[in-house]
């Protein structure tokens, strides 16, 4: 489906509205000025039939329906002029902004044609065949249609219009800066609350999302407060502990307690990242690497003495990826650490054509384990499948590096790929 801003959606539909009333508008001054030139043909006609019969009124009656006698020569009307309707004896013409009826010369030679002229004024001492009408004076019309009240009305609505959309878009406008004000909050460490001195509803949204962020913000302090306290408690026995292994003489039992604290000290490490990953502190680091290298650390990662039961399968090609180095051995690490867990035997890791896979034997896992979404799977974790936080956040990984999760059963061994997400 198209995606098209509201600022712009509004302004075409106000676009196509104002033509669309425009239109309206110039058409129907097109039929005012079309009925305006009949009704003054009409008038001009019944001048003629009012010069025809004569009398020493004739002006006095044409001034009654807004004609008068032309000062101007008939030639150059018709030269300068632009003729809007054809007669039989005269023609209406439109020059300078007035309409004149301006008679042509005829043929004369039928005796009835000459009667007709004759009466109409038409006069000459010797009919020809052709009737010179050079000093017949062309009637004027002194009529003017009255446009006041439609140009009133064109500009009114017209003003109106673009006045609403004026107020309209500045509004929309201020929707937009909210909008991009709201965004860039999201990329800030410390929040700065939103300034909108509209007066309006969207005054009263940025007050609430001000109000909300404020309230957000005293709890990721408060969790940052608590988790550097947790951590801080922790890392003192371990350092503590470290301390004393070394000065321990025994020294099968001095490596013993520290591998042990070392364990615990890349445990502590390891909650600190997935912390910040989750909270969306953590700004991934793209980097090329080879898959062996991420496998290698993934498994010092994993704090097993059975990492010899891992199997690599992989091409002559060295296979190179771009990930953030620590979050992408860490999701391996959570996928081998499952694997090691619920499987006896060897558990194979295949790297081939771009693609990680994950193989250990087991029976196959039901649909409503497979959820990777969910943070815990109760249902899960009561089975014993081990199908909990861990898996969560090493697909949460995957899906931030563009990469997707797929399990799949075949021949009584559960399979875990990691590949390229194909809708993006």
């Amino acid at each position: 489906m198209l995606k098209i801003s509201i600022i712009k959606l509004f302004s075409l539909l106000f676009l196509i509205t104002l033509i669309v009333i425009n239109l309206s508008f110039f058409v129907e001054y097109e039929r005012r000025q079309k009925e305006h030139i009949y009704q003054t043909f009409q008038r001009f006609m019944l001048g003629t039939r009012i010069r025809e019969n004569g009398g020493i009124d004739i002006p006095e009656r044409l001034a009654e329906i807004g004609i008068v006698y032309s000062n101007l020569d008939n030639d150059d009307i018709r030269a300068n002029g632009d003729i809007l309707l054809y007669g039989t004896y005269s023609d209406m013409i439109d020059y300078n902004s007035t309409m004149y009826f301006v008679p042509h010369e005829i043929n004369a030679t039928h005796i009835s044609v000459q009667d007709i002229m004759y009466t109409a004024a038409f006069e000459t001492d010797d009919y020809s065949e052709v009737l010179s009408t050079k000093y017949v004076s062309a009637l004027e019309n002194t009529h003017k249609i009255d446009m006041s009240s439609f140009w009133t009305l064109f500009w009114s609505i017209n003003g109106a219009s673009f006045g609403f959309f004026v107020l309209l878009l500045g509004k929309l406008l201020n929707l937009r800066n909210l909008k991009r004000q709201i965004k860039a909050a999201g990329y800030k460490k410390q929040f700065n609350p939103i300034v909108m001195n509209t007066g309006d509803e969207l005054e009263q949204i940025a007050g609430a999302f001000n109000s909300t962020m404020q309230k957000i913000n005293d709890l990721k302090e408060a969790r940052e407060l608590f988790l550097r306290n947790i951590l801080h408690e922790f890392r003192t026995p371990v350092m503590k502990g470290k301390i004393i292994a070394g000065i321990n003489k025994d020294d099968e039992f001095r490596d013993d307690l520290k591998q042990i604290f070392s364990r615990q000290e890349i445990i502590l490490n390891e909650i600190v990242k997935i912390e910040k990953f989750s909270s969306h502190d953590w700004e991934l680091e793209f980097n090329e690497y080879r898959a062996i290298d991420l496998l290698d650390h993934a498994m010092d990662l994993l704090l097993r003495d059975d990492t010899w039961r891992i199997k690599i399968f992989t091409s002559e090609q060295a296979e190179i990826f771009n990930v953030d180095y620590e979050l992408f051995a860490t999701a391996i690490k959570n996928l081998l650490d499952n694997a090691l867990k619920y499987s006896k035997n060897n558990v194979e890791v295949q790297i081939l054509q771009g693609t990680f896979s994950i193989v250990s034997e087991g029976e196959p896992l039901e649909a409503s384990r497979l959820d990777f979404s969910r943070i815990f799977n109760r249902k899960s974790e009561v089975a014993g499948s081990g199908l909990g936080l861990g898996i969560y956040i090493a697909n949460q990984i995957f899906i931030k590096h563009g990469l997707e999760l797929k399990y799949i059963h075949k021949s009584r061994k559960n399979i875990f790929v990691i590949s390229k997400n194909n809708n993006k």
